[in-house]
């Protein structure tokens, strides 16, 4: 029975896979070109992974994130695949800011703005506006060698997205910054252009103190309401992050009595951890740890012929595995699996991450006497403090209370 966790997490923070261009294509490759002897007996059809399908036999999702940064320069439009608009579900892009900003040759001013706002409006349901990140900013290394410069371009960007745009594509602003004062700094220039939601980038993303003054300021500026109740959280999937991204969704809805107001988040943690042949098996969650476990199953070219069931079965596809299924000997190759084993993998690590993401949720959710014996102290007044904060008169001196535990999680500076 297939899982959809498009259901499972209502109420919560949603997870958005960082998917890449593999996993956008193999689901609608030919059987012959991925592999000469055919598919496994755990698959039907390639089709199978394509976990945005709502009959997907294993796991549905109708939520996911792709990069424009893939396709920087590209003018055709993309194949039909994974992260293709359809009824139902929402594809969040990023717009490729990160890529310009390690590569800055690719840079050409109004032509890259152009071609990226071209290509959100192509082919995405929400999209991050173009943003030079601060954490890619090189000094002497023109035009983004410093703060201001970054700002600056991403202030023209804006301008030129909100004077062009012309689709119905729901954009995301991002909020930048890897110290405080940067950060301020950055909101205080880009809240002139408000697009339809917010996406935090910088190191500051995971200061939970941090973030919830950003979010009293939003409110108390008018640019957090029912035309702009969209939140991203770029590069964070940790169980822990998990959890206080949904407290805070919890206590926002409750606070601006907007249900609809959601928090997403992403990484392309799946497909990095199946590049090193590395799965992710159950959660685990106790009074000391609050992690997915992560294992190395046996992946080299002599294990071709092991008809062993996968011993990792926290995903679906992975109880009708066996181990040869991602196994195909190539000297060209250090790991034996090889590209449809590969995205395989990358399936099982997506779905063992959304299950570990509902169970850590879960333990949170429950009465005190029962999540204390399932999540650590810290983790769970971190959590509760978050959740509560607009219950309160002054909501950051009430989140300030836990700097201790927000320390330990690693989403707060002390002294700061």
């Amino acid at each position: 029975m297939s899982r959809d966790f498009s259901s499972r997490h209502q109420g919560r923070a949603r997870y958005l896979f960082a998917g890449q261009p593999s996993t956008h294509q193999t689901p609608y490759r030919s059987t012959a070109d991925l592999r000469v002897e055919g598919l496994p007996a755990a698959l039907t059809a390639t089709a199978n992974l394509d976990f945005m399908d709502k009959l997907n036999p294993f796991f549905f999702t109708e939520r996911a994130l792709h990069s424009s940064g893939h396709y920087i320069g590209r003018s055709a439009p993309l194949s039909v695949g994974t992260f293709s608009k359809r009824p139902g579900n929402t594809i969040l892009f990023d717009s490729g800011g990160l890529q310009f900003g390690r590569n800055p040759t690719q840079w050409r001013g109004d032509g890259s703005r152009a071609w990226a706002l071209g290509f959100l409006e192509a082919h995405a349901d929400e999209a991050i506006t173009l943003d030079v990140p601060t954490r890619v900013i090189t000094p002497g290394q023109l035009p983004f060698d410093g703060f201001d410069a970054a700002l600056a371009v991403t202030l023209e960007n804006n301008r030129f997205f909100a004077r062009r745009r012309s689709a119905n594509v729901r954009f995301l602003s991002v909020l930048q910054g890897e110290t405080s004062a940067d950060a301020q700094a950055w909101y205080d220039a880009v809240k002139a252009q408000p697009f339809e939601g917010w996406a935090f980038g910088g190191s500051r993303r995971t200061d939970y103190i941090h973030i919830s003054g950003m979010l009293v300021r939003l409110i108390a500026d008018g640019l957090l309401t029912l035309e702009r109740n969209r939140l991203h959280f770029l590069g964070v999937s940790s169980l822990t992050h998990a959890v206080m991204l949904s407290a805070l969704q919890m206590a926002l809805r409750e606070h601006l009595a907007d249900d609809d107001l959601l928090i997403t988040f992403d990484t392309a943690t799946p497909s990095t951890l199946a590049t090193m042949g590395i799965v992710f098996g159950y959660p685990n969650l106790s009074p000391t740890s609050f992690s997915m476990s992560v294992l190395k199953p046996p992946s080299g070219h002599v294990h071709h012929g092991w008809e062993t069931p996968f011993p990792f079965t926290s995903s679906r596809i992975a109880e009708r595995l066996l181990l040869s299924d991602l196994c195909v000997p190539s000297a060209s190759r250090q790991s034996g699996w090889d590209a449809l084993g590969h995205e395989i993998a990358i399936n099982h690590n997506h779905e063992s991450l959304l299950r570990g993401i509902e169970d850590a949720n879960a333990v949170m959710e429950m009465p005190s006497a029962s999540s204390s014996k399932l999540a650590p102290d810290h983790i769970i007044k971190a959590y509760r403090a978050l959740r509560t904060m607009f219950r309160h008169p002054d909501p950051i001196a009430h989140v300030r209370r836990q700097r201790a535990c927000f320390v330990k999680i690693g989403g707060a500076k002390e002294g700061e």
